[in-house]
């Protein structure tokens, strides 16, 4: 199960995700779209109930300053399992070799005005193995092969969609940065657009000014 320290507004969103994840084969997943604030520190976490099971982490910044987070995972003895400082994304299969709650936080400390945009997901290994039956009769290897072949055949297809999955966010992480560059282009555009129009403004009253100086000032001589 995966909970987080967000605010009580992005709860049912949260258990809706949650609710759609259970369903989904070989891994329980909870993708989500957080913003974290200047300043602040957001923490999710989840529950490892065997131990030896993978533990997936993948994030990636999609909004805000240079598009980079801070990040720390920890295991349920407060251990640091991984952690990095200013990085843009990250993609992590961890082993459960601890039972118990992990955690994984992001932190925006370091600024003070600038919010995260960050894209992010955990996942944990939820496989059910087929119990083969008993291998002394030829009938029962046959199944045993039988099942091994269409065990191995899903997992082949759950890597095959895992490959896709992370090409699809690659894609969505780059369309995001590349649409806040246009914008961000476009506004610096616009604000020299102005400077310029007022620039051009100055200088011709300015012109003006001067040669309605330069006239009056030599009719007065007369």
């Amino acid at each position: 199960m995966l909970r987080s320290q967000i605010p009580s507004g992005g709860s049912l969103l949260l258990a809706v995700l949650f609710l759609t994840a259970l369903v989904s084969t070989p891994a329980r997943a909870v993708t989500l779209t957080y913003w974290v604030g200047a300043n602040e520190k957001a923490c999710f976490y989840t529950n490892v109930n065997q131990i030896g099971k993978k533990i997936g982490f993948y994030f990636a910044g999609q909004a805000g300053g240079n598009f980079d987070i801070d990040y720390t995972v920890t295991d349920p003895r407060e251990r640091v399992v991984l952690e990095g400082k200013a990085e843009k994304q990250g993609d992590f299969v961890l082993n459960g070799n601890v039972l118990g709650e992990y955690s994984f936080c992001f932190s925006n400390e370091v600024a003070s005005r600038e919010d995260k945009l960050i894209d992010f997901d955990i996942s944990v290994e939820d496989e059910v193995r087929a119990e083969h039956a008993d291998a002394s009769s030829p009938e029962s290897s046959e199944v045993a092969k039988d099942d091994m072949k269409v065990d191995q055949s899903l997992h082949l297809i759950a890597s095959g969609l895992n490959r896709v999955e992370r090409d699809l966010k690659y894609f969505r992480t780059r369309e995001n940065r590349n649409k806040n560059t246009v914008l961000s282009t476009q506004d610096r555009v616009f604000f020299f657009g102005v400077v310029d129009t007022i620039a051009i403004f100055a200088v011709a009253a300015l012109q003006v000014f001067a040669i309605r100086t330069f006239f009056s000032t030599k009719t007065s001589k007369f």
